[in-house]
């Protein structure tokens, strides 16, 4: 029996009560429906999935529910979409309030191009590999990794959803799952252990993630059937096409990383979701980047426009080419100046002086010719600035920079960081020309530029 959608939001309005305004439909599967919901007091709109239990086939899958909801509603993560509230009504629907992502899934993405560039797939899997790994350490597994199941908000940034099947670990059990009824996965990114209904662990997730990263390289899965039993039986005993032959511009460090991750025996994948995102890294440091490119490039354009641009395009050639000479000659480099991946005695050297958390990996450090003594670390989490007789960091997440000018003294260049909810940080306040190129040719894929002046 379907979901009567109408009748569902209408119990989930009466629910919210006043404090929430339900609206469109979202999307809707199985026994559940999600609706964009109006906060009225915190003005802002939430997703509320809603369950309807007199559809599911099971009291233990209602108690599920509400039990994996709000587990899932402690974990805090940069890349996982926060859980709000949980909550039923009369015993007639059970609801979670949740972050609502105004972008797209990846599959809607992936509809929209077919495939990616090898460096936005890696930043999507590098990206769900930190929401997994950080959900792993406190014994929670996915189970359904897919790219429905990942959304991108409008900046590009990459959230993983949906953990209303995941289960904590420590409490996962074969004979649990077949006595509820339950094909706990999708077959197309289901795990050989799952497939074959074995006991799993973290490193499930790892495979599914796998096969998503080569869905994003090639454009689809690595197995396909007729039926749900044929692609499950692919899962347990095929292997997939080698992704170099499908695609010949995937980096030979990446295939094999690739590879580990489809390997059907758990024991020969990355034991961890945070190995792994090193890998990825180390494979291709783009991967360290968190804005993924929504929109691409027109492929053509009508042939008197080129035509106009052409001659102007040329002369923007040999300015750009003036200016990157005369940039390279206006100061010295860096003193300091390292992209992913960064070598392990660099994060132990940062962890030791306190500038860099035992659970977190630098991407990027600075230091500039110009100003000895402030060091700039971008990790996959936090920012961070050292001087010598103060520490200060920033959230990743949601930090933006800027570059300007000051004319006291003369002309100098000033590099700001712009954390929104606070006042503007003026990291370097006497950039050398090349000190503030070298600078914006490692930040621009790791943090958004302000609008702030």
């Amino acid at each position: 029996m379907a979901v009567d959608v109408g009748a569902l939001q209408e119990r989930l309005q009466r629910a919210l009560g006043t404090e929430f305004k339900v609206g469109d439909l979202l999307g809707e599967g199985g026994y559940a429906a999600v609706f964009r919901a109006k906060d009225r007091a915190g003005r802002r709109d939430v997703a509320v999935k809603v369950l309807d239990l007199g559809l599911t086939p099971s009291p233990e899958l209602a108690e599920r529910f509400v039990r994996e909801a709000r587990t899932v509603a402690q974990l805090d993560h940069p890349h996982i979409v926060p859980i709000y509230r949980v909550g039923g009504f009369k015993n007639t629907i059970l609801f979670i309030i949740m972050r609502c992502v105004d972008g797209m899934s990846l599959r809607q993405l992936l509809e929209r191009r077919g495939e990616l560039s090898v460096d936005d797939a890696v930043r999507v899997a590098r990206q769900v590999a930190d929401a997994l790994a950080y959900a792993h350490q406190r014994h929670i597994i996915h189970r359904d990794i897919k790219p429905d199941n990942i959304l991108l908000d409008a900046s590009g940034h990459v959230l993983v959803t949906d953990f209303g099947i995941a289960k904590a670990s420590e409490a996962a059990s074969a004979s649990q799952l077949t006595t509820e009824g339950m094909v706990v996965g999708t077959p197309h990114y289901m795990s050989p252990e799952q497939a074959t209904g074995d006991r799993i662990d973290t490193r499930s997730d790892i495979y599914s993630l796998g096969i998503v990263l080569y869905q994003m390289l090639v454009g689809a899965v690595p197995f396909d059937g007729e039926s749900a039993q044929a692609v499950l039986m692919k899962q347990a005993t095929a292997d997939p096409a080698p992704i170099r032959r499908q695609r010949r511009e995937v980096p030979d460090k990446l295939a094999r990383v690739l590879e580990r991750m489809l390997a059907k025996d758990p024991a020969e994948r990355f034991q961890t979701a945070e190995e792994l995102s090193r890998a990825i890294i180390e494979a291709r440091p783009a991967a360290a980047g968190d804005r993924i490119a929504l929109r691409r490039r027109r492929s053509a354009e009508p042939r008197n426009r080129r035509t106009r641009m052409a001659a102007g395009l040329a002369g923007l050639v040999i300015v750009a080419a003036l200016v990157l000479a005369s940039v390279t000659a206006l100061g010295r480099g860096p003193r300091l100046r390292v992209t992913a991946p960064v070598p392990d005695s660099v994060n132990s050297r940062l962890q030791q002086r306190g500038i860099l958390s035992r659970t977190d990996t630098a991407v990027f450090a600075f230091s500039p010719y110009s100003e000895r003594e402030a060091l700039l670390v971008i990790a996959l989490h936090r920012v961070a600035v050292a001087a010598p007789r103060h520490l200060r960091g920033y959230p990743r997440e949601g930090l933006a920079y800027r570059f300007g000018t000051t004319w006291r003294g003369g002309p100098k260049i000033i590099f700001v960081l712009d954390p929104g909810s606070g006042a503007p940080d003026t990291v370097y306040g006497r950039l050398s020309p090349r000190d503030a190129w070298e600078l914006e040719r490692g930040v621009r894929v790791l943090l958004s530029r302000s609008t702030g002046r």
